[in-house]
């Protein structure tokens, strides 16, 4: 708390923090300003020893200083040690929460993936590539095209009744001419 008053029955003005008090008005500047602001305030340093504005309270600001060399000292700042301790964080916040423990994956290379796949293939099938290149156009029938938009849409109100829609048709009919008009009025 940095709390100062007006001691004077005029207002004071203190250019540098931008504020103004009024006849015997009071303020705590750590609301409005930084304490290094208020501090550095040559305006407010020259009306405290004036006598016009008298400091009725002043907490010290305490700070740990481990606290402060962690923060301010941007040379030394490792982005994977945060990502690291952030990381076992969230882990043991997870761990005290649940009791279910993470499974852990199991690491498969490449190789092995593929022979995977290829042991789910029957033999004797073959898997066609059915790409097409991207600079070539695709063309589909119409009907099809419809008999394929129909069932997606099926598939889309499925389990909703037609009490549920509510659809309203309306013809809106502008000219834009007019809207121009009324906007030039209003200029």
């Amino acid at each position: 708390m940095f709390f100062i008053a007006n001691t004077t029955k005029q207002s004071i003005s203190i250019a540098d923090l931008k504020l103004i008090l009024g006849p015997r008005q009071a303020i705590d500047l750590d609301i409005r300003y930084t304490r290094e602001q208020a501090e550095k305030s040559k305006g407010l340093k020259s009306l405290i020893s004036k006598g016009m504005i008298s400091v009725k309270n002043k907490t010290e600001i305490v700070v740990e200083s481990s606290f402060i060399q962690e923060v301010h000292n941007h040379n030394d700042f490792d982005a994977e040690k945060m990502k690291t301790d952030i990381m076992n964080g969230l882990k043991e916040v997870i761990a005290e929460n649940t009791s279910v423990q993470p499974k852990p994956q199991p690491s498969i290379d490449m190789a092995e993936l593929a022979k995977m796949i290829a042991s789910m293939i029957p033999q004797g099938q073959t898997v066609q590539n059915n790409t097409v290149p991207q600079d070539e156009e695709v063309k589909v029938n119409d009907d099809i095209l419809a008999d394929i938009h129909s069932r997606t849409v099926s598939k889309i109100v499925e389990g909703v009744e037609g009490s549920d829609i509510n659809c309203e048709n309306k013809i809106i009919e502008s000219d834009i001419d007019e809207n121009i008009n009324e906007l030039e009025h209003l200029l």
